[in-house]
């Protein structure tokens, strides 16, 4: 093919002011190989961030300057630590494959949004920086990637509000003071979160539980995963790639993400400064405590592991602190038996004609109790291999009073690309919803924490827990995917 066609796959350029000779191929999530005097290089889709025109160029040069916004990570620091060093470049080309631009070129409505003049009162692009999430790196990325990425397409530091996190209800009170009214005067606003899963049930929550306005326009949320597992991310494809989700960010459509409400007896309470203290929930008119979720909620090991992992000490070991938690709680060090959890649970499902039946489950003690609305707790961990990115159906998987062996044995399928749900000891179902009645014998509060997208709530004793899929009056905010 006529290197001289613009859309074939291979041309003659120019790479960081070098001629060279440029070949295309889409295969395999796709390659643009570079050919110079000096030899060649690859550059993989996975690790650009977008290809942009340079408005810069000189209006005699012979083919429009065109920039790669290339991410490179250090292999060696990354195959030996959790935290991981990320190199940003710029790469001036020109005459770049036309199908290797289109591959990597902004989505209309980045076109959009960074098309907008700054200044206008109805136009709010926020950067918020979650410092505490995952291993500590959301600052350093903002500062190495982010705000360079930013510059190359031309917004400049006055064209966006940086917001970093100093306290666990940074997150909330930025919401609630500044995107909530915003939204409800109906003003668009994109917020791109560096953060785990917990920005994203935060934003959630405030915008769940506030009234909003007939002028309500919902926020929109880029997430660059920053967290330790990363569910959403890792389920909907934003962490596909090396840049953790920015990629998306500039080529991502918008979907509105589904949600579910998880409502508690009276008395239960959030746990947090890890497990050291404790705050109400928030409270329906009849005075049950309410929290939102998008990502899962999870009762027995799943809740206890995660509540226990979440230390300080433990988050510096990235996701090997939830395999340290669970050996604790399944081997524990003391020699004692590993504890089986009580309670009765009782589904919500729908029948041939549509209509919602309860169905009590026989069994009343269990290991395992987990309902979610994503595929992946962790990139490797398929939990729920049967979902779709953003379908919002609920999906339960149940364990019954098993051996620790079976448990490290199943959740060893599930890293394996969800084989797990195959076994004869897994229960793998489809609901609308679920309760959960804990037993008066759980007399130990730590056998009554529930996990909401990460959040950890004590229910009350002899108390319980009722989830249910929201339908679309509680779509209030979209996310990039």
């Amino acid at each position: 093919m006529p290197a001289s066609q613009a859309n074939s796959f291979a041309s003659a350029g120019t790479i960081r002011g070098k001629d060279a000779d440029l070949t295309y191929d889409p295969e395999n999530g796709g390659t643009l190989t570079i050919t110079v005097s000096e030899g060649k290089e690859n550059i993989h889709n996975r690790n650009i961030i977008a290809v942009i025109n340079d408005k810069k160029y000189r209006q005699d040069a012979k083919f429009p300057l065109q920039k790669i916004l290339l991410l490179t990570n250090d292999e060696a620091t990354a195959s030996k630590s959790p935290r991981k060093v990320f190199n940003f470049e710029e790469v001036n080309a020109t005459n770049l494959p036309q199908s290797f631009v289109d591959a990597n070129s902004l989505s209309p409505r980045t076109v959009n949004l960074f098309s907008v003049k700054i200044e206008e009162p109805a136009f709010h692009l926020y950067v918020i920086i979650s410092v505490g999430s995952g291993t500590g790196q959301a600052q350093q990325y903002f500062d190495d990637v982010v705000k360079p990425a930013f510059s190359a397409f031309g917004i400049q530091e006055s064209g966006y509000e940086v917001y970093v996190t100093s306290s666990s209800t940074s997150i909330t009170d930025f919401i609630g003071a500044v995107v909530l009214p915003r939204a409800n005067e109906g003003r668009p606003q994109t917020i791109l979160l560096l953060s785990g899963d917990g920005g994203v049930v935060d934003t959630l929550n405030v915008l769940l539980s506030s009234s909003r306005s007939l002028d309500y326009v919902k926020p929109v949320i880029g997430l660059v995963a920053m967290g330790t597992g990363n569910a959403l991310a890792n389920s909907t494809g934003l962490n596909n790639d090396l840049t953790r989700g920015l990629r998306r960010f500039f080529r991502g459509q918008t979907c509105s993400l589904p949600t579910f409400t998880a409502t508690f007896s009276p008395g239960s309470e959030a746990l947090i400064d890890e497990g050291r203290r404790t705050e109400p929930l928030a409270t329906s008119s009849d005075g049950f405590g309410i929290v939102y979720g998008a990502v899962v909620c999870s009762w027995a090991l799943h809740a206890s592991l995660v509540a226990d992992s979440d230390t300080t000490e433990y988050r510096k070991f990235g996701t090997a602190r939830f395999q340290m938690a669970a050996k604790e709680l399944l081997t524990p060090s003391d020699g004692s038996a590993p504890h089986v959890y009580k309670g009765k649970i009782t589904l919500t499902k729908r029948n041939e004609h549509g209509e919602g039946v309860q169905q009590a489950l026989e069994a009343q003690e269990f290991m395992y109790i987990l309902a979610t609305l994503v595929s992946n707790l962790e990139e490797t961990l398929v939990i729920s291999p049967y979902s779709r990115p953003l379908d919002g159906q609920i999906r339960l998987l149940q364990l019954g009073p098993i051996s620790s062996a079976d448990v490290m044995r199943i959740l060893g399928l599930a890293f394996q690309g969800g084989g797990h749900v195959d076994d004869e000891v897994v229960s793998y179902v489809s609901i609308d919803g679920m309760r959960i009645d804990f037993d008066d014998r759980e007399q130990d509060s730590r056998w009554r924490r529930v996990c909401v997208d990460g959040k950890i709530i004590r229910a009350s004793r002899g108390g319980w827990v009722e989830m249910s899929k929201n339908d679309s009056t509680a779509d209030v905010l979209d996310i990039i995917a």
